[in-house]
């Protein structure tokens, strides 16, 4: 693991985690509150430089299912450490799942309590890599609540994904809990 940047004790953006040289919002994060967001002061275990990026290839597009036990416990003990009520993990669409055969998210969490209350609601969302920056910024909802759920109301709700890239796949998720009527949405991600 030693071409992985652990981004622990590192300085980042407090609201979606990236490396920099300063606390203060990022440029990205400064967008997302402009449009009425509130910040998911996501944390990531790594940087995505490009061990990792090569890491996802293997995982994700080629399947190399054994390869999630790689990280599985340093992204578990991350979500313990945010004392949420409810973890979501971020779902794969069923193309994807027919294609891969699992949700790489959801791999990593075996031995994690978690609910799995989104799913995909478009037919074809497309793997967010294949697209451009400015594509997935205004990309339209893909989640749906997947099915009835207790009251949220003033729960908090920890989003689990494997790469924030420009947040928006954790942006749409947590307007959909926002909209049921938690209290907080936070994320965490393995990689940013």
């Amino acid at each position: 693991m030693t071409n992985f940047e652990k981004l622990n004790n590192k300085t980042v953006c407090s609201g979606c985690g990236r490396l920099q040289d300063s606390l203060k919002l990022c440029f990205d994060c400064q967008r997302w509150q402009q449009a009425g967001k509130f910040l998911l002061k996501n944390q990531a275990c790594f940087t995505y430089n490009q061990a990792m990026k090569e890491y996802m290839r293997m995982y994700k597009f080629i399947g190399d299912y054994q390869l999630k036990d790689i990280f599985t416990k340093i992204l578990q003990s991350l979500i313990k450490e945010q004392g949420m009520d409810i973890i979501v993990p971020i779902p794969v669409s069923q193309q994807t799942w027919l294609i891969r055969g699992f949700n790489q998210v959801t791999a990593m969490l075996e031995s994690t309590s978690y609910q799995e209350l989104l799913s995909v609601a478009l037919v074809d969302k497309g793997h967010q890599s294949a697209r451009q920056r400015k594509d997935r910024l205004i990309s339209q909802q893909p989640f749906a609540l997947s099915r009835t759920i207790d009251d949220l109301s003033g729960k908090k709700i920890l989003l689990v994904d494997d790469v924030y890239t420009t947040g928006a796949t954790l942006y749409h998720a947590a307007d959909l809990f926002y909209q049921a009527g938690v209290g907080e949405v936070r994320s965490v991600t393995l990689a940013r």
